[in-house]
């Protein structure tokens, strides 16, 4: 049986879109409506407005707008009734009656069989770990405080030291040539298999599929790379994607921060510390494709790299990056040059959790990585002068204050002096505003249009006098709308824009839709005033034909068809 459009719109009805929106993106309440960063353009500030009242969200910066539905088919790349389906189960709502597949994310079709050999790879690998062969990798794992749980949670493997993939890959009818692309596959004199003889960490993208691997040694007797991680390919690439993603969605959102940290055993370490509001960057610094991804999870990042020099030097650049993208970011500092790993091995979960309490604010990071322990004059003044262009982009007053005579204190320049220097950086001014830009009309016939559609939305009555005393815009869209909201109002009496827009399956009539509705006028119209909208529209229709007329007769030359012309004319004056 096949899902009405009845039953789509009671599905939609059954949740309010600030609660499945807000699984997907931290809201604040701005009025009656929520705000958020807007996660389909590079947001800095929440430009995303999503109303209860209306179920709608609109982006004033991007356009982009839109229902439950529509936010999550754009959002998770998924289709109509996917979306539909995750409504439905959100909502509890028994659809086993209806022909519909399982909800799944769209994969490029190109690239089908690499997702599929890697999702062979992990049913292999996780098969060897538990045989003989698998046993004194699993042992190690075991003496490392990785239990069976945790196994699993992250789909740990191991790799044999012969080749196992290959003849599998050949007997499941896999192409050579994917193979090799996957990067699982080393083609030489003969074909052979990358990893050999280590625990096996697959990576996920986003969605949670397999994309990758790191393969780790587990013997003292190794000497070769602790780490071997699979090459780039066409699914994988290091930053377009974050280690524990897909798995921490629902712990950033009860914890409201993300622990960005340097690797994928930083994040088990905290896994096993019971902390799982974490993601890690994988081998690589942190890219723009990073941060479009923790747009999607959080305001906030507790930035956790390694306490090596490498660490902080990638820490002091990641953080100013973050500031840049509108973050708000705090910084722990691992001691003695450890990683998240290796202090829980030593302290266990109670000394890692008391480390990760101490977070530095970006600044005050920087007072510490940029000091110069030195008596040369001109390496402090340079110290001086890197921390003033830090203190000047305090947009607080009150921090400039108190941040200045901080470094007074520990550089040992005057506070009058770093206060002077602060104040003559001048920064760019950029404005940002989360309001709507006001829509700007080619003539008041456009206004008119706009405005009559508005009253359309909100009145069966006014429709039905539209198309009984007009029946046509001059405008391509808002012809196209207005017959929307007219078939709209032959099964309904009262319009729900949310509903309206399920009919719709064009972005830029969806935005303007939304801009309609959202319009700043009265609800309440006179009858005049509708009256008037139709006669201004109507005025410009005949203004249009006066123009096709006065062309036409222009370019003919029978005296009897410019005589005929002329009379329309001349009653289409009289019209007026």
């Amino acid at each position: 049986m096949r899902l009405s459009q009845e039953k789509i719109n009671e599905i939609r009805q059954s949740v309010d879109i600030v609660d499945v929106i807000g699984e997907y993106l931290p809201l604040e309440k701005s009025g009656r409506n929520y705000k958020a960063i807007c996660p389909f353009h590079d947001d800095k500030h929440p430009s995303l407005s999503i109303s209860s009242q209306k179920q709608i969200y609109k982006c004033f910066v991007c356009g982009a707008g839109g229902n439950v539905y529509t936010f999550l088919m754009k959002y998770l790349n998924i289709s109509f009734m996917d979306a539909v389906k995750m409504v439905a189960d959100k909502a509890n709502i028994d659809l086993s009656e209806y022909d519909i597949e399982p909800v799944r994310v769209k994969i490029d079709n190109q690239y089908q069989s690499l997702y599929d050999i890697h999702k062979e790879a992990v049913r292999l690998y996780n098969y060897y770990l538990n045989t003989k062969l698998g046993l004194e990798a699993k042992t190690y794992l075991l003496k490392r405080h990785f239990n069976n749980d945790i196994i699993k949670e992250f789909q740990i493997g191991y790799a044999p030291l012969e080749s196992v993939l290959y003849s599998s890959f050949q007997k499941l009818g896999y192409k050579e040539i994917d193979m090799v692309k996957s990067g699982l596959i080393l083609e030489n004199n003969y074909h052979s298999d990358r990893f050999s003889d280590r625990i096996m960490f697959p990576l996920f993208n986003a969605d949670g599929y397999v994309i990758g691997f790191s393969g780790r040694i587990y013997k003292p007797t190794q000497t070769n790379a602790k780490y071997v991680n699979s090459p780039e390919s066409d699914i994988f690439m290091k930053g377009e994607n974050l280690y524990h993603y897909h798995q921490c969605r629902e712990a950033v959102k009860q914890a409201g921060f993300v622990y960005l940290l340097e690797g994928f055993m930083d994040v088990i370490a905290m896994y096993k510390a019971g902390i799982y509001n974490t993601v890690a960057i994988m081998g690589t610094a942190l890219t723009h494709g990073h941060i479009r991804l923790l747009r999607r999870l959080t305001h906030s990042v507790y930035l956790c790299l390694d306490g090596d020099r490498a660490g902080l030097s990638a820490m002091a650049k990641a953080s100013q990056q973050l500031i840049d993208a509108g973050f708000n970011v705090s910084i722990i500092v691992l001691p003695d040059n450890h990683d998240p790993d290796e202090i829980y091995e030593l302290q266990g979960e109670a000394g890692l959790k008391a480390i990760l309490k101490k977070t530095y604010k970006p600044i005050e990071f920087m007072m510490d990585y940029e000091y110069v322990d030195t008596n040369n004059y001109d390496e402090r003044k340079q110290y001086m002068e890197k921390m003033c262009q830090h203190i000047s982009k305090l947009s607080d007053n009150v921090d400039k204050d108190y941040y200045s005579h901080l470094f007074s204190q520990k550089s040992g320049f005057s506070f009058e002096i770093i206060q002077q220097r602060v104040s003559g950086i001048q920064q760019p001014v950029i404005e940002y505003t989360n309001e709507r830009k006001p829509i700007t009309y080619e003539d008041k016939y456009q206004k008119a249009e706009h405005d009559l559609l508005f009253y359309m939305m909100n009145s069966r009555e006014v429709a039905l006098k539209y198309e009984a005393k007009a029946g046509f815009m001059y405008d391509d869209d808002y012809r196209v709308i207005a017959s929307y909201i007219l078939d709209y109002y032959r099964h309904h009496s009262i319009l729900e824009v949310a509903d309206l827009i399920d009919r719709v399956h064009d972005e830029k009539l969806i935005s303007k839709i939304i801009d309609i509705s959202q319009s700043h006028l009265p609800l309440e119209c006179q009858s005049q005033a509708i009256d008037d909208y139709i006669t201004t529209i109507g005025e410009n229709a005949r203004k249009l034909k006066k123009q096709q007329l006065l062309e036409q007769f222009n370019y003919i030359l029978d005296p009897y068809q410019k005589a005929q012309i002329l009379d329309e004319i001349l009653k289409l004056n009289e019209e007026q």
